[in-house]
C-alpha cells in the first residue's frame, strides 16, 4: 500500500532580513530522506463518487487541488480498461503558467483513451486571465448537459478564499444560459443539486 501526495512547498523571504522561511508541514517534509517514517493522519473527504459508474464526473481543480481528480480519473481508467461502461469525466484544471501543468502526460494519456475530456485555465500565459470559471462557462451547454440530463455530479477542489465563489457564479451563468431561466431559478437547480449530492467543494483556507 501506498500514498501519493501532492505537495507545494511554502516558502518566503522576510522583506526586513532576506532570511528564508519555510511553512511548517511543507517544510519539515523538504529535510526528510527517502526511506523516512512520518506520522500522519487521513482525514474523511468530502468527495463521495456515484454509486453507477456510467454517471459522468465534472471536476474542477486548481493548482494542488488536482490531486483527487487525478485519483478520480485514475479509478475511471481502470474501471474502463476492465470493460465496466463509465461515464466521462471533464476536468478543468487552473495554474499560472502552463510549466505548472501537474501530470500532465498522464492526463494526456487519459484522454487519449477516451475517459478523460481536459480544459485548461493558465491565468498568466496571455494578457488577459483566463480563469478555470472562464472554461466552465465556455463548455457550459457540456457541463448543463451532463448535470441535467445524464445524471452528473460537480466536485471543486481549491483555496475556500475564493474559488468556491467563483466557480458558482460560473455554474449559476450556465444554468441561467442553457436552461433559459433567471438567476433565482438558477440558483434553487444549484442547490438541488446540493441537497442531491451532486454538488460538493472540497475547499482549505
Amino acid at each position: 500500500d501506498k500514498i501519493q501526495l501532492c505537495v507545494v512547498l511554502v516558502d518566503w523571504t522576510v522583506e526586513s532580513t532576506q532570511e528564508l522561511r519555510l511553512g511548517e508541514a511543507t517544510g519539515y517534509m523538504r529535510q526528510q530522506k527517502p526511506g523516512a517514517q512520518i506520522m500522519c493522519q487521513v482525514r474523511s473527504s468530502a468527495i463521495v463518487l456515484p454509486k453507477e459508474p456510467e454517471k459522468p464526473v465534472i471536476m474542477a481543480g486548481m493548482g494542488t487541488g488536482l490531486a483527487p481528480w487525478r485519483a478520480v480519473t485514475q479509478e475511471r481508467v481502470m474501471q474502463a480498461r476492465q470493460g465496466i461502461k463509465v461515464g466521462k469525466c471533464m476536468l478543468f484544471f487552473g495554474a499560472r503558467y502552463k510549466q505548472e501543468w501537474l501530470y500532465r502526460e498522464e492526463f494526456e494519456k487519459y484522454e487519449k483513451e477516451g475517459v478523460l475530456q481536459m480544459h485548461t485555465a493558465f491565468s498568466r500565459e496571455q494578457a488577459r486571465k483566463i480563469y478555470v470559471q472562464h472554461r466552465i462557462v465556455e463548455a457550459g451547454p457540456d457541463v448543463a448537459e451532463r448535470m441535467l440530463n445524464q445524471g452528473g455530479h460537480f466536485y471543486v477542489c481549491g483555496s475556500a478564499r475564493q474559488v468556491p465563489e467563483d466557480i458558482y457564479t460560473a455554474m449559476k451563468e450556465v444554468m441561467m444560459a442553457n436552461q433559459r431561466c433567471g438567476e433565482e431559478d438558477a440558483e434553487a437547480i444549484l442547490s438541488n443539486l446540493k441537497m442531491e449530492g451532486r454538488y460538493t467543494v472540497e475547499a482549505w483556507s
